[in-house]
């Protein structure tokens, strides 16, 4: 007891020092000569046992190696021979105690951030060496960081990320927005892949990958471009890692159909917001006439107007709208035309669309109105408004309509449509299918009993307003003189006693009254009896 009194080391070193002096002694022999053919262990049994309360690990990580070089050598490297001290580095990397390979970061990196690491015990609570010499600031940017001195440079942790990938995510979290370590890959980049903000720009990426460039994306998006470590597969955006369209993409089966469907606003990332080449450096009016894919020169009537009329409206609406007034394309039928039709503004006005039938027929209207002109492709009938391709308004052939027209304005105006001799022209309605002529009088009119009668029931006031007040032909052309001997009727030479009054003498004066009067002193004709004879008596 006394003996312990004056020892100054605590209980394990003292047994550890007592095991070392008889173990010392065992060496010798009792004369001091050479050393005993057999050594003594110097530890317990549970010595080598790792992670036990009694083994050298438990020890030294709470006693530090000093006592332990009393035997195992100044440099712990053991004293040789079969009877000596081992030295630490037969099973360690050194006296540390961690296994070969420890000092790399892959190996200590992980053990020294998981959560309960007890790294103080060895290299003490400041991280600044404790009993092992070994400060984590030899290495490190300062004693809480894990990785080496100016690891903020894109050529330290950034050539580690394209290596390691993964591998941060134990401190800097699944999602890699801080985790344990607190630090954010977004602060300053767009995300774990380490690219600048703002990469995902076709501007920025795009440019970086273009001709060979794609190669150097492998070591974050995988051999195959489908995302590797970095999750970001480029076929999530592009048809494969170029980034450009596939192959065949310029036929107009391929890029055609995806800007009828879409627009092209998803284009102008590319190709620029005026479509003329953007960073591609490839314009849609290399090939067309502008972003709506035409053919250049298509703004020519000669080629949109007979496409129109030919395969109809309908593919215009995928890219004009169903109205036909701008669509996606932003171009509207109705800035030239006076809509889907094709005709200039205006055209519906009689003045219009009315002057031109007049000119030319209907024959080309049968294009888009189709050859009954009752709407075909651009369903816009004539009938609609009219009587028919004539252009007539509705209920045209009753005799109010069309005949009260061509006595007020006469029939001059007829002849466009219905031809000189008003027997058809390119309308093929004749006047003479219903008519005695253009003038418009009932079949067979020119015989007495049609045209006299008529004058002799309501006198021929009603023919001034064709044949003229003078009677002389009027807007008709034809004068009662031409058969006549005046508006009476009578034949040219009637004026002669041998007409006129044979026929009085025959059949008696009675039916003359009917014109000149029942005193036969002029009636409606004007020419009295009384003028030549001294009454209706010759």
């Amino acid at each position: 007891m006394a003996g312990s009194r004056h020892c100054r080391l605590g209980p394990a070193s003292c047994a550890l020092a007592l095991t070392m002096l008889l173990s010392l002694a065992g060496c010798l022999n009792d004369d001091g000569g050479d050393p005993a053919p057999t050594a003594q262990p110097a530890h317990g049994g549970q010595w080598l046992d790792s992670g036990t309360a009694w083994s050298h690990g438990t020890y030294v990580a709470r006693e530090g190696v000093e006592e332990c070089r009393a035997c195992h050598g100044r440099d712990l490297a053991g004293t040789g021979g079969d009877a000596g001290a081992p030295g630490c580095a037969g099973c360690h990397a050194g006296v540390s105690g961690h296994p070969d390979g420890w000092v790399d970061g892959a190996a200590h990196g992980p053990a020294a951030t998981r959560p309960g690491a007890r790294c103080g015990t060895c290299h003490g609570a400041d991280q600044q060496g404790g009993w092992t010499g070994v400060a984590c600031a030899g290495c490190h940017g300062a004693a809480q960081d894990v990785h080496p001195a100016d690891w903020g440079l894109p050529e330290l942790h950034g050539a580690a990320v394209l290596t390691e990938g993964a591998g941060c995510a134990a401190c800097h979290g699944s999602d890699y927005r801080g985790g344990s370590a607190g630090v954010s890959c977004y602060a300053c980049h767009d995300g774990p892949g380490g690219h600048p903000a703002g990469w995902v720009a076709p501007a920025r990426h795009g440019l970086e990958a273009a001709g060979g460039g794609a190669a150097g994306c492998t070591y974050c998006h995988g051999e195959d471009h489908r995302g590797g470590w970095s999750g970001v597969s480029c076929y999530t955006c592009h048809p494969g890692p170029t980034g450009r369209h596939g192959d065949g993409y310029r036929t107009p089966e391929q890029h055609g159909a995806d800007v009828r469907a879409g627009g092209t606003a998803m284009c102008v990332t590319c190709h620029g917001a005026d479509l003329r080449g953007g960073h591609v450096g490839v314009s849609c009016y290399q090939c067309h006439d502008g972003p709506g894919g035409h053919a250049t020169g298509w703004a020519l009537p000669a080629n949109h107007g007979a496409a129109a009329a030919g395969a109809g409206l309908a593919a215009c609406a995928d890219c004009h709208g169903a109205d036909s007034r701008g669509g996606w394309s932003g171009v509207s039928c109705w800035a030239c035309h006076d809509g889907p039709g094709g005709h200039p503004a205006g055209w519906a006005t009689e003045a219009g669309h009315g002057a031109d039938v007049r000119s030319r027929g209907p024959a080309a209207c049968a294009e888009c109105h189709g050859t009954d002109l009752r709407g075909g492709p651009h369903a816009n009938s004539c009938w609609s408004c009219h009587d028919g391709p004539g252009g007539h308004p509705v209920d045209w052939s009753q005799k109010a309509a069309h005949g009260s027209a061509a006595v007020g304005t006469g029939v001059n105006d007829c002849t466009a449509c219905h031809g000189a001799d008003y027997r058809g022209g390119w309308s093929v309605v004749s006047c003479w299918s219903c008519h005695y002529g253009p003038s418009g009088h009932p079949l067979g009119w020119a015989a007495k009993a049609q045209h006299g009668a008529f004058v002799g029931l309501n006198t021929p006031v009603s023919c001034k307003r064709c044949h003229g007040n003078d009677y002389l032909g009027g807007t008709t052309g034809v004068s009662c003189n031409d058969c006549h001997h005046g508006i009476g009727g009578h034949v040219v030479t009637w004026a002669f006693s041998s007409q006129h009054g044979d026929y009085a003498m025959t059949f008696g004066s009675v039916s003359c009254r009917t014109c000149h009067g029942a005193d036969y002193r002029g009636g409606w004709s004007g020419i009295s009896c009384y003028r030549c004879h001294d009454g209706p008596n010759p």
